[in-house]
């Protein structure tokens, strides 16, 4: 069996603010060990299920965060931030199923540990066919699109709250109680990885009942921005649509093809967020 991991830092257990996800803060290069050792867990309960192929793709910031003397030897990594899937860089049809380790909940989500969505400094809403979805959502649906299930999510419990209304069947594990964006309540991370290796191993020997979620025939994103300025220049793009002053609009039949698009408008925007010198 073919396992695929999408790894991201907010949502892994003893992250609680910004020093420990962003390089060159205090705790950056402790949360790196963090995030490496919950990777692990889900990959040798991965493997005591019955996996025999994994692909780690580190999806969090500058995308180089994992420790890679550190990850488990059975796993094949990539790094690197300029990936046209993003936080799936590397899915295809041939995965069996897909992990989330370290996600975190949607932008707006009620205390939800480090909540955002995508690119935290410019996004407000993110809407996918006309539903408000953070970054599982959105991976979901594309993992949707090659037909392979997520079946196992880790992160804070405001998190595992929402895959679970989003991804029916999934398997998740709660390694911290978000008591507000910057404040958590963590299990010790011994603790967190036995609870990751257990639910690992039960969700690869039940992947076949979790289904992958239904692929439509037509997608519609919609992006709320936090300043005019940024939508105001999105909409130079073709395709994209000026909804109203912080919103743009951009379809397509395929959301695989939606990803790229969808990177190069938040590069855009990020460029756009202030005005040049």
């Amino acid at each position: 069996m073919k396992l695929f991991i999408s790894v991201d830092m907010e949502g892994i257990s003893g992250i609680h603010d910004w020093d420990d996800t962003l390089p060159g803060r205090r705790s950056y290069e402790l949360g790196r060990k963090l995030l490496t050792e919950d990777v692990n867990a889900a990959i040798e309960g991965a493997l005591q299920g019955g996996v025999t192929e994994i692909l780690v793709n580190d999806s969090h910031g500058p995308m180089k965060n994992v420790l890679v003397h550190e990850l488990h030897p059975k796993a094949r990594l990539i790094r690197g931030f300029y990936k046209p899937m993003c936080m799936m860089q590397g899915i295809d049809e041939s995965f069996d199923m897909i992990f989330f380790i370290g996600y975190h909940g949607m932008a707006g989500a009620a205390n939800a540990v480090l909540n955002h969505t995508l690119m935290g400094s410019c996004i407000q809403r993110f809407r996918l066919n006309g539903k408000e979805v953070g970054e599982a959502g959105l991976n979901a649906a594309i993992a949707g699109a090659y037909g392979v299930p997520v079946v196992l999510v880790t992160g804070d419990n405001h998190t595992v709250q929402e895959v679970e209304s989003g991804i029916p069947g999934v398997y998740t594990v709660a390694v911290k109680e978000g008591i507000n964006a910057f404040t958590a309540n963590s299990l010790h991370p011994t603790v967190a990885h036995e609870m990751i290796r257990k639910e690992a191993k039960k969700a690869v020997e039940n992947c076949q009942q979790v289904r992958p979620l239904r692929v439509s025939s037509s997608n519609t994103i919609e992006i709320e921005f936090k300043s005019t300025n940024m939508a105001f220049v999105v909409s130079w793009l073709p395709g994209i649509e000026l909804v109203d002053g912080r919103t743009v609009r951009y379809q397509s039949d395929d959301i695989r093809k939606m990803i790229p698009v969808l990177q190069a408008i938040l590069l855009l925007a990020l460029q756009a967020s202030q005005p040049l010198e």
